[in-house]
């Protein structure tokens, strides 16, 4: 895999049968960091580090601290090989690894607030993918909505800030690829700063300038039933969002994405019982099969 033949700067390294691009080379780490930062990228691939993140369909993500001291703390991200009609789709569309590192580049561009990314990885024969980012400061959406320290005008103004910085994104031509709260840091109270991450699937897409893409958008946002976000909190985003529309678009809009909510925590909500039941009586999975 040629790494700058995807448009991007740094050195490539060949290491145990996986080709790394470390990201600005000379500018970031000591010859110390360099190697930790590469053992510690085998510790996520083989799943032997401490502290194991989360696990995805189809990734895993692990966290370490590099050297000791002041050195950075790391977030690793094996994404696994891909399986039958996706794999081919990735023969075309390329790299995921160098999918996220362009299009993180692109959001940081215009302004958008990303992780930034240290190191990509390939591995040569089974497909794997690796994407290392430094620490994001700052806690995540439910997180900081969950802090008993902040004042509750605080939060309310971060809600609203938020809609805005959607709005902003969309306005830039992006659709995130799992908008979750989860996958929004705050970083900032005065004035309101936010981090986005997980960019697997963001795409710079013309589908950005239609309604419904971005109304689904929002509704991976706010359809998770978390303690910490209430319809109030979500009606706050929603009128940061929607600050600048005209006012009848801005009615018709959202009573869009009221219906399209209320359909996807419908679905949710049959799923999930639908769950409960098979793991009580798992033999009806076999009769639907059958």
């Amino acid at each position: 895999m040629n790494w700058r033949m995807m448009g991007l700067e740094g050195v490539p390294l060949r290491r145990g049968g996986w080709i790394f691009f470390l990201l600005d080379y000379d500018a970031r780490f000591s010859e110390e960091l360099r190697e930790s930062l590469i053992d510690s990228a085998f510790g996520a691939i083989d799943g032997t580090l401490k502290k194991r993140i989360r696990r995805s369909r189809h990734a895993e993500t692990w966290a370490q601290h590099l050297g000791s001291g002041g050195g950075p703390d790391v977030y690793f991200k094996v994404i696994d090989a891909a399986r039958r009609a996706h794999a081919m789709k990735l023969f075309f569309k390329g790299s995921r690894a160098a999918h996220v590192a362009r299009i993180s580049e692109r959001l940081r561009a215009d302004g958008i607030g990303v992780p930034e990314i240290l190191l990509l990885g390939a591995e040569q024969r089974g497909g794997r993918e690796i994407v290392v980012t430094a620490r994001v400061e700052g806690r995540n959406v439910p997180r900081y909505l969950r802090s008993q320290h902040e004042p509750l005008t605080a939060k309310r103004a971060i809600l609203r800030a938020l809609g805005a910085e959607i709005a902003r994104l969309h306005r830039a031509g992006y659709l995130h690829g799992d908008l979750t709260p989860y996958n929004i840091f705050v970083t900032g109270v005065n004035p309101p700063q936010f981090v986005f991450i997980d960019h697997d699937r963001t795409r710079r897409t013309i589908l950005s300038r239609f309604e419904r893409p971005r109304m689904r958008n929002l509704v991976q946002l706010g359809h998770l039933a978390l303690q910490t976000i209430t319809n109030t909190d979500r009606m706050r985003v929603w009128c940061g969002y929607s600050a600048t529309m005209p006012t009848r678009r801005r009615r018709a809009a959202r009573r869009r994405v009221v219906e399209m909510l209320q359909t996807r925590i419908a679905r949710d909500r049959d799923n999930h019982l639908a769950q409960s039941d098979n793991a009580v009586m798992p033999g009806r999975i076999e009769v639907r099969e059958g």
